[in-house]
């Protein structure tokens, strides 16, 4: 585990604010919540562990962080079988543990648990473009300065105080199913080896009727309930 001892990290943990809906995670804190909040850790590779704990989802780095004492630590990737949150959110590993994921819907099918599970990663092309972009704004304007006298370096000077690690972070939603014992992504060639062979071609006309997006939320409980709950 390592261990990190940020100022800017522990005033947020103490901050009253326990949980904001439209938190948006930002650079200097990519985290799922808007503050640590306390949840249940279930962790262990030859036996399980259970723990309470003040958690986040780190979502640049897909692992878990806890606060100990005064000091935040990071989970190691593949110990963390299972997150549940006191407001109800769960986060199970996902890809090998490669990534973490919130539990959208569980069912159980087949006698065996299934759920639609939901991955936020950071989009790093749109984070290295926004850089770019903001790098050649601040380019143009200080050109600009120089022919629109103090105006333009005023302008200049507002846009050099931007800092691009307070702004929201760009975020890309991918959806995975649990389906008889097996987590695979939620896209038409993996769903089409998983459904009722005799309704790969209902699948086919739904998909062409309804707009289906896999990178969202409704599209993937509808897909969901349609072709595997009611399968």
């Amino acid at each position: 585990m390592h261990r990190f001892r940020t100022l800017y990290f522990l005033l947020l943990l103490c901050s009253s604010v326990l949980y904001a809906k439209d938190w948006e995670p930002i650079g200097t804190w990519p985290f799922e919540y808007q503050t640590f909040q306390v949840a249940t850790v279930y962790s262990g590779i030859y036996s399980v562990k259970k723990t309470q704990v003040p958690c986040n989802i780190h979502l640049g780095k897909q692992t878990l962080w806890f606060a100990q004492n005064d000091t935040l630590m990071e989970a190691v990737k593949g110990s963390i079988l299972r997150v549940v949150f006191k407001n109800g959110d769960v986060f199970i590993p996902v890809n090998g543990g490669e990534c973490i994921g919130k539990v959208e819907k569980e069912d159980t099918l087949v006698g065996k648990v299934g759920r639609v599970l939901h991955v936020r990663l950071v989009d790093q092309h749109a984070v290295d473009q926004r850089a770019v972009d903001l790098m050649n704004k601040t380019q143009n304007l200080q050109q600009s300065s120089l022919n629109l006298g103090s105006w333009g370096a005023q302008l200049s000077d507002i846009n050099s105080t931007i800092n691009e690690e307070e702004l929201p972070i760009p975020l890309i939603d991918v959806f995975y199913f649990q389906y008889n014992g097996e987590i695979f992504e939620a896209k038409e060639k993996q769903i089409l080896s998983r459904i009722n062979p005799s309704r790969k071609r209902e699948y086919r006309n739904y998909t062409r009727k309804a707009e289906v997006i896999s990178t969202s939320k409704s599209s993937m409980l509808k897909v969901w309930n349609d072709f595997f709950v009611h399968y």
